[in-house]
This record gives structure tokens, C-alpha cells and sequence, in this order.
């Protein structure tokens, strides 16, 4: 799996980084970042599969426990600089609404999978969003090595199904 997402991540360009003390840093700063990422995610997906498996909570309701706190959390931080908050909200206001409409029905799915399937299936496949964002965002930001990142993509898409299939 790691090769795989090495892959993803860039491939051969990351080897060439090792040379430049700058590209090293910062290489070395989105490895910490993508570990910290990903324990965050693992961490909430057991809390999540706990919840809607243990505690037979409802999956809309963990979904809208999780926007209180998400609201709670992020709100000092737009009310600190509420012009600027107007700014992006005329700006991206489309964006927006498209994520609020889209992301909680593809969370509530993940949820009502998780109480059918065991979470083995189930997070694996829940991660494989990430390929697109890969794929998609080397590619809208010009980040090279595409082939590298298909066949890091295809590979992991692979894995995942190996999975499922036990």
C-alpha cells in the first residue's frame, strides 16, 4: 500500500527532492501532515462505526452531531473577520452550497454502510475519494507525473477491491 500511495503522491519526483534542502522541508512537512491526516481519519471512522454499530445511533443524527461541533469549533474563527468572511461568501457562495448539499449525503451513505458491512469494507472503500482528489488536483494544479499516478491510483483501486472480496 505504501508504494502505491508513494505513487499517488509523485513518484520519482519525490526521490528528486531529496536533493533540494527546500523541496526536502517541504516534502517532509506534507508527510507529517498526510500521517496526522490519516490517524485522524482512521481515529473517526471507528468512532463513527462504534456509534452506528454499537450504539444503533440513527447516521443522520451522528451526521448532525458532527455539524453542531463543526459549527462550534470554526465559528470563532469566521467571527473573527467577518468582512472577510462576506468576501468568500460572494465569491464562492456556489461552492458552498454545492458542498453542503453533496458531503452529507455522501457521509450519511458511509454511515447507513457501516452498519451493514463490516468496517474493514467499508473504510478502505470510503477513502478511495482520495484517488480522484489526486488524480483531479495534480492535474488542475499542474503537479506532473500523471502516469505515475494513475498506475498509483489503479493499483490502490485494486487493493481495495481484494478487500471487499476477502
Amino acid at each position: 500500500m505504501v508504494g502505491r500511495v508513494f505513487l499517488i503522491a509523485g513518484g520519482p519526483a519525490l526521490l528528486r527532492a531529496a536533493h533540494d534542502p527546500a523541496a526536502r522541508h517541504r516534502l517532509h512537512a506534507g508527510m507529517r501532515y498526510g500521517v496526522l491526516t490519516g490517524a485522524f481519519i482512521a481515529s473517526y471512522t471507528v468512532v463513527d462505526g462504534y456509534a452506528v454499530k454499537v450504539l444503533r445511533m440513527s447516521p443522520i443524527l451522528v451526521d448532525d452531531m458532527g455539524n453542531f461541533v463543526r459549527v462550534a469549533m470554526l465559528a470563532p474563527f469566521v467571527l473573527r473577520d467577518l468582512p472577510a468572511a462576506r468576501v468568500l461568501w460572494r465569491v464562492q457562495w456556489r461552492f458552498a452550497l454545492l458542498v453542503a448539499l453533496v458531503s452529507p449525503v455522501a457521509y450519511v451513505l458511509v454511515l447507513y454502510a457501516m452498519q451493514e458491512a463490516p468496517l474493514s469494507h467499508v473504510a478502505p472503500a470510503r477513502e478511495v475519494s482520495m484517488l480522484f482528489a489526486a488524480l483531479i488536483g495534480g492535474h488542475l494544479l499542474g503537479e506532473g507525473d500523471r502516469a505515475a499516478r494513475i498506475a498509483g491510483a489503479a493499483l490502490i483501486a485494486a487493493g481495495v477491491t481484494a478487500l471487499a472480496l476477502g
